[in-house]
């Protein structure tokens, strides 16, 4: 265990109170792998946690967990607690907290999360984690069916986990997703992208991409056309491909989702078309076209100008060589050396384009 994560431990246990790391760091040391996430469980109250690190900038979260930074780790916090009737099948209507460690880790979602240790590097594996880590499998704790109609998102980071690791899913688990694989729809489409994200950009995302069909999510997801996903490693490049809702992009996400859209039906050997969407776009298109992406970025690369504001010649330079005040005839005379510039038919220097302005306008 690192010793900054053993400090955390140590303070909360020299104070009294009773604590364990849980989750995804001990579960990815068991499988040789780095983690920066720390998850605590405690017996203290976030009030508690709160005095005890206040040199540290503490942040307190819904349902009472307590957050902060440590050198590269981020630690979370939370208090033995019992989840009580949930509601949206996503969140606990309320919580209750409580004394039981055992009854703590009975509300947790698979085995694989669940194994825990202490400040003396002791594994503590009540729900057999270990024993799924061997045998790859991804397994819920208690009911699955429960488990998956408690908090929808759990259909999904069953299959961030499984795609992530190359484990299977236990077979109880996947007819539990299955069931309530319709509840995916009362997700907010920002948390279904966070964890279609993991598993789109995982190296494993073609098993991914299998376990969703099988599942029977796509519907429910909301996916189209997702064998193209394969294709390309960008990820706005895949949801170009797989979807037409608004899965919480940004303005300029938005964007570049409808140039590739656009230019899919178009030849991106024509210079115009490179000229007019631009290197990322293209990049993407490329991938998915499954053409050749290094011939094209390099032709790419070689155009004279990439955007309009690399002409060599202004405005108000174009106003004052013709001796005219600025009006509408300025769009059409940059129009006009813009593309015969990018076309070749001029060379982009300040005097050639002035002679030329001079003599035609």
């Amino acid at each position: 265990m690192e010793k900054a994560i053993l400090n955390v431990l140590k303070k909360l246990e020299n104070n009294g109170y009773e604590s364990y790391v849980v989750g995804g760091y001990v579960r990815d040391m068991l499988l040789g792998k780095n983690s920066f996430d720390i998850d605590i469980a405690t017996i203290a109250k976030p009030k508690e946690v709160r005095t005890l690190f206040s040199t540290f900038d503490v942040k307190l979260h819904e349902y009472g967990n307590v957050s902060f930074d440590i050198d590269k780790f981020k630690f979370d916090i939370t208090t033995f607690r019992k989840d009580i009737k949930y509601k949206d099948n996503r969140k606990p209507e309320k919580i209750v907290y409580i004394d039981s460690f055992k009854d703590d880790l009975k509300r947790r979602d698979f085995t694989i999360n669940a194994i825990c240790l202490d400040s003396d590097n002791n594994i503590i594996d009540l729900y057999d984690g270990i024993n799924d880590l061997k045998k790859k499998k991804i397994k819920a704790i208690g009911d699955p069916y429960k488990k998956m109609e408690e908090d929808a998102l759990r259909i999904l980071r069953a299959v961030r986990f499984a795609t992530i690791f190359k484990f299977k899913l236990e077979s109880d688990l996947k007819s539990a997703i299955i069931k309530n694989k319709d509840l995916l729809l009362n997700l907010s489409y920002e948390r279904k992208r966070e964890e279609l994200n993991k598993i789109f950009s995982s190296k494993n995302k073609k098993y991914g991409i299998k376990l969703l069909k099988e599942l029977e999510l796509l519907d429910p997801l909301e996916l189209k056309n997702i064998h193209y996903v394969n294709y390309t490693n960008d990820l706005i490049g895949m949801w170009a491909m797989i979807t037409d809702k608004d899965y919480a992009f940004t303005k300029k996400e938005k964007d570049i989702i409808k140039m590739v859209k656009e230019l899919l039906s178009l030849d991106i050997n024509d210079i115009l078309v490179e000229y007019k969407y631009g290197r990322y776009p293209i990049s993407i298109v490329s991938d998915l076209k499954r053409l050749n992406k290094k011939k094209i970025m390099a032709r790419y690369e070689r155009l004279p100008i990439k955007d309009k504001t690399e002409l060599e010649i202004t405005a108000e330079e174009i106003c004052t060589a013709l001796g005219k005040a600025p009006d509408i005839f300025l769009k059409d005379i940059l129009k006009d050396i813009e593309m015969k510039v990018l076309l070749g038919e001029l060379e982009n220097n300040k005097k050639i384009l002035k002679d030329y302005i001079k003599t035609n306008y």
